[in-house]
């Protein structure tokens, strides 16, 4: 099963749990998975490979060893990334220790709108409906994915990090640029230098190759744009 296992996890882009791995070898059991996991990772430290097989969001996957990641990211210096702004950072850290979680519970802790940050975090694949609450008007609930807990590198919830009270996160760029690592994204104090807020809009500077490109990100919907309301019409449909 080691071998096998080991070609499926180098052919796959996203964790593999025991749920799929299971059809693949019939009559395995979960601590045959692991088993084979802990074997995989005993020859790849004996050998000194620069990979090993981690465990996150709901499954394994093969990544490189911490110790390389800067020697990646110049690989990948000059590309241009549409990196999540500070408003989408503090919106999805309320959301993910708060969830589930209402658009009107995010905007009391933030002071302002969130709409546009929430569709933003949607396409991103962070955060999902789910469900509606009790109350009156049974607003919508929003959660995080299991693509959440890919980027950050956990199994579940349970395994986040400890934060101090989410209001004081807003504002705070030491605890921001701290969520945004776990998250596996970086900001720097430039980058809070060149975000610039226009009423509900946020404007971000994204550098590109030495160049300035400006970007428009998490803005709120425009008077073309659907706004909540839509979005949860469109779920009820």
């Amino acid at each position: 099963m080691k071998q096998d296992l080991e070609a499926l996890l180098f052919a796959t882009d996203t964790p593999l749990g025991v749920a799929r791995l299971k059809p693949l070898f019939p009559g395995a059991e979960a601590k045959d998975f692991r088993e084979a996991v802990d074997a995989l990772n005993a020859e790849y430290e004996q050998q000194g490979r620069a990979f090993t097989v981690v465990e996150f969001g709901g499954g394994w996957q093969l990544a490189s060893r911490p110790e390389y990641a800067g020697l990646i990211q110049h690989l990948y210096r000059g590309r241009r990334f549409v990196r999540l702004s500070q408003a989408a950072l503090e919106v999805l850290a309320v959301i993910a220790y708060r969830q589930p979680v209402t658009r009107m519970e995010i905007e009391e802790i933030r002071g302002v709108q969130v709409s546009g940050v929430l569709a933003t975090l949607a396409e991103r694949n962070l955060i999902t409906v789910a469900g509606r609450s009790d109350s009156v008007g049974n607003p919508i609930l929003y959660g995080t994915t299991r693509e959440f807990l890919n980027h950050m590198g956990i199994k579940g919830l349970h395994q986040l990090p400890p934060l101090p009270e989410l209001a004081g996160i807003i504002g705070d760029r030491e605890e921001i640029k701290r969520f945004a690592q776990q998250l596996g994204e970086e900001i720097t104090d430039e980058d809070f230098e060149t975000v610039a807020i226009r009423g509900d809009e946020i404007l971000v500077v994204v550098p590109d190759a030495g160049h300035a490109a400006t970007d428009v990100a998490d803005s709120e919907p425009t008077a073309d744009e659907p706004s909540e309301p839509d979005i949860a019409e469109a779920h009820d449909a």
